[in-house]
């Protein structure tokens, strides 16, 4: 808390997040707990209980609730500010490139805002009072990462609960063979993609 996630997380107020960026940021976050808790990936035991042991949040919470705080402060500056007249203004020439838009900053905040349950037509009212906007930010995040980790372990659920894949293995001579195209192969996983294969051009 003191000297890896201020060093991570360096002026994220003004970063433009993919998901995958996210992801990558997560995989760091949840590998330094794991070393620091001496938690071995054969212990079998899964993020969330990672998070809720150390009692830290996800990284994308922690982005959220930076950036969100950033831009009601940016609304709160005077007009004259450079920050805001930034935050504010928008292009006078430019083209459109082909294909899919790069994301915007402003993008991302709304984003947060919808992940959260923030209004984005009504968050400058919100800002406007800078007590009541960080308490919001700070209910609305924490609700986020609740329900985001009760999801996590909700789809681990349903992962675990699912019965194993009935394949049949065909050997012939003690080989693993193809019934179809009589295809060798050493090992069952080569041979049960090899069938999925099949299933799909049916």
């Amino acid at each position: 808390m003191a000297v890896v996630l201020p060093n991570i997380m360096y002026a994220a107020e003004t970063w433009t997040v993919y998901r995958r960026h996210i992801r990558m940021l997560d995989r760091f976050h949840l590998r330094c707990l794991r070393k620091i808790l001496n938690i071995r990936w054969s212990d079998r035991v899964r993020n969330t209980e990672v998070l809720r042991r150390a009692n830290v949040g996800g990284i994308e919470a922690y982005l959220m609730r930076r950036q969100l705080r950033w831009c009601g402060h940016v609304s709160r500056m005077s007009e004259q500010r450079v920050a805001k007249r930034i935050f504010y203004s928008e292009l006078e020439e430019g083209k459109r490139k082909h294909g899919g838009q790069l994301l915007r900053y402003k993008d991302v905040l709304k984003r947060h805002m919808k992940r959260c349950g923030i209004e984005p037509s009504q968050w400058e009212k919100h800002a406007a009072l800078r007590p009541e906007w960080r308490a919001l930010v700070k209910t609305k995040v924490r609700d986020f990462e609740v329900h985001r980790r009760a999801e996590l372990d909700l789809k681990r659920d349903e992962l675990k609960a699912r019965p194993p894949a009935l394949t049949q293995y065909n050997y012939e001579n003690g080989v693993l063979t193809c019934p179809q195209c009589a295809r060798v192969f050493t090992n069952k996983i080569g041979y049960t993609s090899h069938m999925r294969a099949h299933e799909r051009r049916v």
